[in-house]
């Protein structure tokens, strides 16, 4: 996977990285062209044996035809929300600058996948991690709709107290689960659980919607989509078991490459992709949400104009 400022795609890479590239220098130039990003790579590349002409502009031809299909398959998953359109027959890529909330969380969504988030997650001060727990709150009430309420576990409401204490507050709150075993000898940090929607009714009774989700930027998370065990979790933690099993929810920044989508759901419940966050964006997201989604961004962008 390639990462940026300065990492660039295979000739190996699949499209869904190349389209990711091709996005950013979009981003970076207002347009690009995707014959002009692979010549690089295409003519210096010892990965494939070249017989002649013919066999390079075929080879160029292909990969070209393969990134301008995702682009467009992209167009199709978001038509009024992917920031980005085609010219030139489907080659050249134009980013449709617009201060709307879901181009900016595109755009925070697209440098949480690819920049090295073990040591760029920070800009302007703000943990892009943490913020992305907080897009997956909204999105996911956003998604479950009217009456239901969202919780962040993570360690962005570390100030709040302890582990402990964070759940011992939200049984209270859901009025489900019962008190909280303490397990002095445990530390955990969530417990892979960073974010808790339930939806209730009026009686405030058991039996309701509960939902656990984990939240995962960059592109190292294939293994760790089966983490989450909520019914695991609920009798480590809960005293009183809820009567429905939580669902299990699994956010990340990355789009799933649709070849392994149905074996990466099974693992890991139900999916919130790039595009599904999209999907489920908020119509008006919470001001305070999009203006540290604009510092983030800002600062971001600001490391590569040079690169």
């Amino acid at each position: 996977m390639f990462k940026l400022p300065d990492g660039i795609p295979t000739l190996r890479s699949q499209a869904q990285e190349w389209a990711d590239y091709a996005e950013y220098l979009a981003l970076k130039n207002g347009q690009v062209s995707l014959f002009n990003i692979i010549k690089a790579p295409m003519m210096v590349s010892d990965e494939t044996e070249v017989n002649g002409i013919d066999d390079t502009t075929d080879r160029f031809n292909e990969k070209a035809d393969e990134i301008s299909n995702e682009i467009n398959h992209r167009i199709g998953l978001a038509p009024k929300r992917y920031p980005f359109s085609v010219g030139d027959k489907g080659y050249t890529i134009v980013f449709e600058d617009a201060d709307t909330p879901s181009f900016w969380v595109y755009k925070f969504l697209l440098y949480t996948t690819r920049l090295q988030m073990t040591k760029s997650k920070v800009q302007a001060g703000l943990d892009g991690t943490l913020l992305f727990e907080r897009l997956a709150a909204e999105v996911a009430q956003e998604y479950f709709g009217d009456n239901s309420e969202v919780e962040i576990m993570g360690t962005s409401r570390s100030h709040i107290g302890g582990f402990r204490s964070k759940l011992a507050a939200l049984t209270h709150r859901m009025k489900e689960g019962g008190d909280i075993h303490p397990h002095p000898g445990f530390k955990p940090q969530d417990d892979n659980v960073d974010v808790v929607l339930w939806k209730g009714f009026t009686d405030q009774l058991p039996s309701q919607l509960i939902a656990f989700g984990q939240c995962k930027t960059g592109t190292s998370w294939s293994d760790k989509l089966s983490e989450l065990n909520t019914e695991a979790f609920c009798k480590t933690w809960f005293t009183r078991q809820p009567v429905l099993t939580p669902l299990r929810m699994f956010f990340c920044a990355q789009y799933f490459p649709r070849e392994i989508w149905l074996p990466r759901a099974n693992e890991a419940g139900l999916v919130f992709d790039r595009f599904r966050i999209i999907d489920y964006l908020p119509e008006e997201p919470s001001t305070a949400l999009m203006d540290d989604i604009k510092q983030w961004c800002g600062a971001a962008s600001s490391l590569y104009s040079d690169n």
